[in-house]
């Protein structure tokens, strides 16, 4: 089990989609699904409405690596969250891949079950940080690179001193020069 925990645009998504892309890469056979909380959550209501919630279960629950993104949003989702414990649960005892992401540590997830948030702190928990002024350099040079522009040094140096709070805002800049 894998939680990737940090602000918004730093690449928890990428990172938790590569290990899905990894996963099937290794064995082509494996069930990887990736999901949104939100998804899984209308998902669920959607199970109900339509008496299909055992078909649910037996999806969910029948996954090789399950990757689940923003779970922060599970919060107040008392219903979903219980399913999901269950879910989690059956698929830790069988030995699955669980990777999730947060913008925020389980310890300070918003109504959100204690036993759903001692699951969370099972496996490890990687703090993702927004890049530091190296790696926001490397970042638009690789990037630049990538799309053939040259840009001038002073450019880069400026952009990497200014847009520090998310790779997302970064690139997003790049774009707009």
């Amino acid at each position: 089990d894998l939680l990737f925990v940090g602000p918004p645009g730093t690449g928890k998504t990428h990172l938790a989609q590569a290990i899905g892309n990894y996963i099937r890469q290794r064995n082509g056979n494996a069930r990887v699904l990736y999901t949104t909380s939100e998804r899984f959550t209308m998902e669920f209501i959607n199970a109900i409405q339509n008496n299909k919630t055992n078909e649910f279960i037996t999806f969910y629950r029948t996954i090789d690596s399950l990757i689940v993104d923003d779970i922060q949003f599970f919060g107040g989702k008392e219903k979903t969250q219980d399913n999901f414990f269950h879910t989690f649960n059956a698929l830790h005892q069988a030995g699955k891949q669980i990777t999730l992401t947060s913008d925020k540590p389980p310890k300070d997830l918003q109504d959100v079950d204690d036993r759903l948030i001692s699951r969370f702190q099972w496996g490890l928990t990687a703090d993702i940080q927004a890049p530091d002024y190296e790696m926001r350099m490397a970042i638009l040079q690789k990037k630049s690179q990538d799309e053939g522009i040259v840009l001038p040094p002073d450019v880069v140096d400026y952009m990497a001193r200014n847009v520090v709070t998310s790779i997302r805002e970064l690139e997003g800049s790049l774009i707009s020069l």
